[in-house]
């Protein structure tokens, strides 16, 4: 169990700004993830297996992207008992982000309202952290298994965003253990109209086709997954799994 019970950190959080509250959040938990003070979040790992797309995930709760964009604090994670844990979404080159503010609480909904648009550090500096990482230079058989999402930057033409998930799958493939293609946010200008079947099937078409290249190349198939939009009807959802 943790040391540190939410219930003590939230009034100080929420005296702050949510976006600078996440950030001081990141912030130490990259500082302790490798020291004796890690105990403060620690959480043993449930032991309830499932095998999905040829991984074996050592339990089915997992942290989905978006939390920790730059993949910081992938140990951290991994000592709070996840099965699987995503970091990005990734782009080629860094950017900002939204304009702030771009992130709100809503307390009575117990709910957060995140506008941050993709802003992360790049695609180099995001391969270098999760190189970093104790999961990558020492695996554990039966570990954590680590989703690397991939997206496309804000300033490219959505005609042009295949090049950029094909740079980003060159670069975080041999470094995964699945890939998550994210065409799902309502932050990056047209995204969504990827996820029509005609741009999907050309995008995914390309993808395929590299990650042929790429297990080649590497010794190894990994897994694709792809990020849809929660609010899609179920005729959207049908087009897409058929893609």
């Amino acid at each position: 169990m943790s040391l540190l019970p939410y219930s003590f950190a939230r009034p100080f959080l929420f005296n702050m700004d949510p976006e600078a509250a996440h950030e001081l959040t990141l912030n130490n938990l990259a500082r302790i993830q490798h020291t004796p003070l890690m105990c403060l979040a620690a959480q043993s790992r449930v032991n309830d297996p499932i095998t999905l797309a040829g991984l074996r995930f050592p339990n089915r709760v997992g942290l989905a992207a978006g939390l920790d964009k730059n993949a910081r604090c992938i140990d951290a994670w991994g000592a709070m008992g996840f099965g699987f844990v995503e970091v990005g979404t990734v782009t080629p080159k860094g950017q900002p982000g939204n304009p702030k503010p771009r992130m709100f609480r809503i307390p009575e909904k117990q709910a957060l309202i995140n506008r941050l648009g993709f802003n992360n550090d790049g695609l180099d500096a995001f391969v270098a952290n999760v190189q970093r990482s104790r999961l990558r230079q020492r695996p554990q058989p039966g570990g954590m298994l680590l989703g690397l999402n991939i997206g496309k930057n804000a300033a490219t033409p959505i005609e042009n965003a295949t090049g950029d998930y094909l740079t980003c799958l060159s670069g975080v493939y041999p470094h995964a253990d699945y890939v998550t293609v994210n065409i799902s946010s309502p932050n990056t200008k047209n995204l969504r109209a990827l996820q029509s079947d005609e741009a999907l099937d050309q995008l995914l078409g390309a993808l395929a086709a590299r990650r042929a290249e790429l297990a080649d190349r590497h010794g190894v198939h990994k897994p694709l997954f792809v990020k849809i939009a929660p609010d899609l009807d179920e005729a959207q959802v049908a087009v897409i799994a058929d893609t």
